[in-house]
Parts: C-alpha cells; sequence; structure tokens
C-alpha cells in the first residue's frame, strides 16, 4: 500500500481538486485586490465629502454674515 501523502497527492490530482483549488485561490487574490482598489477609493471620496461639507459651512457662514449686515444695516438706515 502507498505512503498516505501519495495516496492524497494521487487523489488530488485525479479528480481535479489540485487545479480547483488553484483556481479558488485566484479567484480569491483577485478578488481581495479589488477589495482594495474600493477600499482606496472610498476612502478618496469620503474625504472629498468632508472637504466639500468643510466648503458648504464657510459658505453658509459667510452668506449669514453678509445678509445679518445687510439687515443691520437696513434696521439703522430706517
Amino acid at each position: 500500500m502507498p505512503p498516505p501523502d501519495a495516496w492524497e497527492t494521487h487523489n488530488e490530482n485525479s479528480n481535479g481538486w489540485t487545479e480547483y483549488k488553484r483556481l479558488v485561490i485566484n479567484e480569491l487574490e483577485r478578488t481581495n485586490s479589488r477589495l482594495d482598489i474600493m477600499d482606496k477609493r472610498l476612502a478618496k471620496i469620503e474625504k472629498n465629502i468632508v472637504v466639500l461639507q468643510t466648503k458648504a459651512a464657510m459658505w453658509a457662514a459667510g452668506i449669514a454674515v453678509v445678509i445679518s449686515g445687510g439687515v443691520g444695516l437696513l434696521t439703522q438706515i430706517l
């Protein structure tokens, strides 16, 4: 009877498990690399959102100052 390792190797090769295992590992690696790319894109999008939120808050504050100044000026004039 062949040693257990030889028997497993023979069974893996004869039923295609070695090839299937290689294909599964390749697909997992490909999926992992796609997830890494998506994580980087998501981080960039989150950063852009924060920048836009900051700009919007600054614009809103600036407009509020102009409006309140205008209202104050109008009340003094009238």
